[in-house]
Formats: C-alpha cells, sequence, structure tokens
C-alpha cells in the first residue's frame, strides 16, 4: 500500500443497531488510546455526523492511518474525500483540529 494511499479520510457508516450495541462508543474509546500512546498528534482526529437513518457517520482524519490503521481496517472504514464541517463534531482529538482542516 502506498503512502498516498494510507494519508486519506477514512469514513464508516454505522447503523441504530450498532450504535445500541455500543459499537460507536467501543471505537470511541479505542481511538482515544490510539491518541494517547501516540501522542496525542496534532491532526489525529475522530469526528462524527448524525446520520438521517438515527445512525452515525464516523470520519478518521489522513494522519490516523499512521497511528490506528488496525482499527479503521477493522471496523471496515473505507476511504473517502474529506467531509463538510456542517454538522461535523469533535469526538477524539485537538480544538484546534478544525483550523487545519480549514487551510
Amino acid at each position: 500500500m502506498g503512502e498516498s494511499m494510507n494519508m486519506q479520510w477514512h469514513h464508516l457508516l454505522l447503523g441504530p443497531g450498532d450504535i445500541s450495541a455500543g459499537k460507536a462508543t467501543a471505537i470511541q474509546d479505542a481511538f482515544t488510546a490510539l491518541f494517547r500512546s501516540a501522542g496525542g498528534p496534532r491532526t489525529m482526529a475522530l469526528f462524527r455526523k448524525d446520520a438521517q437513518d438515527g445512525g452515525l457517520d464516523l470520519y478518521f482524519t489522513p494522519e490516523s492511518t499512521l497511528h490506528a490503521w488496525r482499527l479503521i481496517e477493522e471496523c471496515k472504514a473505507t476511504p473517502c474525500a474529506p467531509p463538510s464541517l456542517a454538522g461535523l463534531e469533535l469526538l477524539v482529538g485537538h480544538n484546534e483540529i478544525t483550523y487545519y482542516l480549514t487551510t
């Protein structure tokens, strides 16, 4: 897998069933642990956005693939274009990450 392949956003859609099964919380907890063990990289973050059917969209920043690749693979998140910032909520990461996303 080439370097450019790795450095992109990843998206995961969780349905209402996944959420009630605690999947979102489990992913967030696992991501938080990886974020801490990586030393809290400036541009590593996990975002959420409410999906239309009561589900949840999760977005992993490109930097996340360097430190959380196994997690991203395990939960079968797929590469995607950068999400629009509207309705995006930071779950794990530094608050100033949104500054880097808009520059």
